[in-house]
């Protein structure tokens, strides 16, 4: 697992396309911003010059990724963006191998049930049942949190080698996301160990407010952990004591069984 430093030393300048990059990054421009953008933004978001960004917008809204308003000028992204999404969603083995054990926790339990990837300092939701029951955070799939404060990022982070584990959240910035949030890396390592030593993680409120969640890694044949699954429910309905009782059981064996049917084995 690297970082994104060392993924940037590997790059190999005879085969990087810098144009392709450079249109993958106007297109990022939009992921942290809700409102559209106008060209100045765009330009600004990606440090390119206004004439090239204007270029890559006009590709980009003539193959469909892009669309503009035809009063405020200002862009958006497409729903065609969306077809990348869900090729992933459609070929990812690890997703369609998991989905079967992610509904049984689901029917066993009657609350969400979230399957997550690493990557990097954060991690990605690829696959969601949702509960029934009112729930305290709406979640989307491809939506990203910080492992630092998650629970299935810290399961992840216990079931990978220390070394990268600290590297991972030197590297993360690691804000309080509520008043329950844990961000001293001392601290947060010794609830790794705790993790390595139960065998599933538990986050109390520390990226939602009124939002328990408790999680499990999951691993591959080479016994290398590729996702965490994970149970959130809110609180008051659930206390903590409750969810470690009646939940974690769950999160173990959906984790295991999702090992197994990835060919791994226990470590």
């Amino acid at each position: 697992m690297k970082n994104k430093e060392a993924e940037a030393d590997s790059i190999d300048p005879r085969l990087f396309v810098g144009g392709a990059e450079k249109a993958l990054r106007v297109l990022r421009a939009f992921q942290d911003h809700r409102h559209p953008q106008s060209l100045t933004e765009i330009t600004e978001s990606t440090g390119l010059g206004r004439s090239a960004t204007q270029r890559f917008i006009y590709t980009l809204k003539a193959l469909g990724y892009l669309r503009q308003d035809k009063f405020t000028k200002r862009y958006t992204l497409s729903p065609k963006v969306l077809d990348f999404g869900f090729a992933y969603l459609r070929n990812d083995y690890l997703v369609e191998k998991a989905f079967p054990y992610l509904l049984e926790a689901s029917k066993r339990t009657d609350e969400t049930v979230n399957l997550t990837e690493l990557d990097d300092t954060e991690v990605i939701y690829v696959s969601r049942l949702p509960s029934r029951n009112l729930i305290s955070v709406d979640i989307l799939l491809g939506q990203r949190l910080p492992v630092y404060c998650t629970a299935p990022g810290r399961a992840i982070l216990a079931g990978i080698q220390p070394e990268q584990a600290t590297d991972i959240l030197e590297r993360s910035d690691r804000q309080a996301r509520t008043k329950h949030t844990i961000t001293e890396l001392s601290e947060i390592e010794r609830k790794l160990e705790e993790i390595r030593h139960f065998g599933y993680a538990l986050s109390d409120q520390e990226s939602f407010l009124g939002d328990i969640s408790i999680a499990a890694a999951v691993r591959n044949h080479a016994g290398d952990v590729v996702a965490a699954i994970n149970i959130a429910v809110p609180h008051p309905r659930w206390s903590i004591a409750e969810a470690e009782r009646d939940l974690a059981p769950v999160v173990i064996e959906t984790a295991w069984a999702i090992t197994k049917a990835l060919g791994g084995r226990k470590i």
